[in-house]
């Protein structure tokens, strides 16, 4: 098979779709002259969609209503609704997703825009080929298919546009070799027929009618689509190639009616695509390079490799408005209300989408216009975009253009004017699924995850002294619960041996679960961690108040009171049970450090600590016999506390320096006692690893 002739490819566009939209609304605006405008304002609205019944009147796009009407006394004018201070398509882009959805069932399609989609019908057409078995096709089944290049005018006298159709699709048909399929023009004509089917298929369904055109690549299936409107379909074989380029304008084809086509016209001196042919690959390559010169060499032979990219929904999301004349905004004060708008309107569609699609986008662009500016056609640029929150996509926008304005920052006139203001949303990505119990997901803050629930705060808080593992962890997602679940349950098997949990009394209407103390020995000081629901329980009486156990306190911070969590319930002992008697035991003497007085009004004193029996280690971070069985739970309490001070940058739960400690040199401060900087205010407590996973609200 011939270089670039191995593809059947197809482009389906609506014929103008605004007009059909509203037309299936009001079902009385068929077959008369109408249009659809926007806006009201100035002279009846400007018009962006016009039937076939009103151009006949020279009705046209982009002309106003009023002026329309003198061609046209008896148009019909739709307009369309207004959101945000703007067009509202939202109907539009409906009906085009009803459209997209009967296309993408006949083949692999490409959305090009609202109204346009390209399909690869190479796969569906070798199908079709193996059932027809070298049948021949009837005319009949192309009764709207229009053959590029015939009739060939050779005894042809008639000019009616429906007979010379007909004739010219009878003379294709006699060529056609119906036992090839690997012929590239019979693989063409079963591509009409199931483009044929398509069509149908998509009236009925919608009730609108599209053109379509059929080739082997995307330029020229889209050429072959606008050679036959409306409700019809041409079909260009690469034949006909040299013929329909010979009085092709170059910037008509795609990909050349902006720069790089008026550089091709004007360095090489040609008007029609066909003229480039002249030129061998190495001139085109010398004007514009290897990539582009060979392109274009194959392009005007007809020849194209751009694949059709399997994707039924837009690359990107956005709004814009355009502020002609007198309306062109002059103030800061104008450029930030409308960019609140724009982004009014753009998160409102990006949560539908994301609903609808399971995607999020990841990049903002805004666009502007300036009149007189050195950026005729406009500038654009992008930043990241982290949530759909409509006052912080306008803040954005605003930093990226603001020094566009040459009126200055502190001035709160805009210079030039802008004479329009877009907004879009690009690179989407599939939005991510956590499970509840995803740990990532929670100290990352997503909002959309959803945290376990339960009476006790401990499981939850529970997560934030947990140790990081050097090596890879083979644990689930509810590895840090689990792990406080296996706490648990070792209590309940020592409470099963003998040993048994005293009373508890407190006044505090706090939860049980969250209480806390800080016990010193002689050398160091003792931070525990959260001890889990349930091994705490309440009782009404009030005389046994020196017998807690794992009761929270409060530890006063210079600036305050700060609730500290309690020694891991890894090397706590229980405590045996102790009288009503006001005197203390030595061994509280000894290891306990007093209590301020103004806490003896909340909290209960702190009760002696024991070692379980049996082996024990030495825990060199504090001096504390351990049970092997529970040293490397103890050691990851350690790291997590030291992590926790990191975080908080204060020294109340390191050891104290001696006095006798040397000085520092010159001017030179120790990193632990450097002052916070300016963006970051100063605390008024003590911050834990809660408050700073804690999320921030936005």
């Amino acid at each position: 098979m011939a270089r670039g002739r191995e593809r059947v490819v197809a482009l389906a566009d609506m014929d103008c779709f605004y007009v059909q939209v509203e037309q299936r609304l009001e079902p009385a605006l068929r077959g008369k002259p109408c249009a659809v405008v926007q806006y009201k304002t100035w002279k009846g609205g400007g018009i962006i969609a016009v039937s076939y019944e009103a151009r006949a009147f020279g009705v046209t796009r982009n002309m106003w209503a009023a002026d329309a009407k003198k061609l046209c006394p008896d148009l019909l004018l739709a307009r369309v609704p207004e959101a945000h201070g703007k067009a509202d398509l939202t109907k539009y882009r409906e009906a085009s997703k009803e459209v997209m959805e009967v296309m993408s069932r006949f083949a692999v399609i490409e959305r090009a825009s609202i109204d346009e989609a390209y399909m690869d019908l190479t796969s569906a057409v070798q199908e079709r080929l193996q059932k027809l078995q070298g049948q021949p096709i009837l005319a009949g089944q192309l009764a709207t298919t229009h053959i590029e290049g015939f009739p060939d005018n050779l005894g042809v006298k008639t000019e009616d546009k429906e007979e010379l159709r007909q004739c010219g699709l009878h003379q294709w048909l006699e060529l056609l070799p119906f036992s090839d399929p690997s012929n590239p023009d019979l693989q063409l004509t079963i591509g009409a027929v199931i483009m044929e089917e398509m069509r149908a298929t998509v009236e009925s369904v919608t009730g609108f009618r599209c053109s379509v055109g059929i080739s082997h690549n995307k330029v020229l299936a889209k050429l072959a689509c606008g050679r036959n409107k409306p409700n019809k379909q041409t079909l260009v074989s690469q034949s006909s190639v040299p013929q329909l380029f010979s009085t092709m304008p170059v910037s008509n084809i795609r990909n050349l009616g902006g720069k790089l086509g008026a550089s091709v016209t004007e360095l090489l001196g040609v008007e029609y695509m066909g003229q480039l042919s002249q030129f061998s690959e190495s001139q085109l390559q010398t004007h514009f390079g290897d990539k582009t010169g060979s392109w274009l060499y194959d392009l005007c032979r007809g020849i194209d490799h751009d694949p059709v990219k399997p994707r039924q929904l837009p690359k990107s999301i956005g709004c814009s408005k355009n502020f002609p004349g007198r309306t062109a905004l002059v103030s800061q004060n104008q450029v930030q209300h409308w960019l609140l708008q724009l982004a009014l309107e753009l998160e409102e569609r990006l949560n539908k989408d994301q609903e609808e699609n399971n995607r999020v986008a990841k990049q903002l662009s805004v666009g502007i216009r300036m009149r007189g500016g050195k950026h005729a056609s406009g500038l654009s640029r992008c930043c990241a975009l982290s949530h759909y929150d409509a006052p912080k996509i306008s803040r954005d926008a605003f930093a990226l253009i603001q020094n566009c304005n040459t009126a200055g920052g502190q001035q709160a006139a805009w210079s030039p004017p802008i004479t329009l203001l877009q907004l879009s949303a690009t690179k989407f990505l599939e939005a991510p699924t956590v499970s509840s119990g995803d740990i990532t997901a929670f100290l990352t803050g997503d909002s959309h995850c959803t945290q376990p629930t339960s009476s006790s705060a401990t499981i939850s808080n529970a997560k934030f002294l947990e140790s990081p593992k050097k090596g890879p962890s083979k644990k689930g997602a509810n590895s840090i619960q689990l792990f406080f679940q296996r706490m648990a349950e070792k209590k309940q098997a020592q409470a099963a041996a003998g040993f048994s949990l005293p009373d508890v009394t407190t006044k505090r209407t706090e939860p049980a679960a969250l209480k806390s103390t800080i016990c010193h020995d002689k050398e160091s000081t003792l931070v525990s961690s959260w001890s889990p629901k349930g091994l705490v329980e309440q009782s009404s009486s009030s005389s046994n108040l020196d017998s807690l156990h794992n009761q929270l306190s409060l530890t006063r911070s210079e600036t305050g009171p700060v609730e500290t969590p309690l020694v891991s319930q890894a090397h706590v002992a229980p405590l045996e049970e102790l009288g009503a008697s006001s005197e203390r035991p030595d061994l509280w003497k000894e290891e306990c450090v007093q209590p301020a007085p103004a806490l003896f009004q909340e909290e209960a004193d702190c009760l002696a600590l024991r070692s379980f029996p049996g082996n024990q280690m030495l825990c060199e971070k504090c001096n504390q016999q351990v049970s092997v069985w529970e040293f490397t739970e103890h050691l990851d309490y350690h790291l997590a506390v030291e992590l926790q001070n990191s975080f908080s940058g204060s020294s109340s739960f390191r050891p104290p320096v001696p006095v006798s400690s040397p000085p520092t040199k010159g001017k030179s401060k120790s990193k632990t006692h450097t002052a916070p900087s300016a963006k970051r205010p100063k605390q008024d407590t003590v911050r834990t690893l809660d408050s700073f996973f804690k999320q921030v609200p936005h």
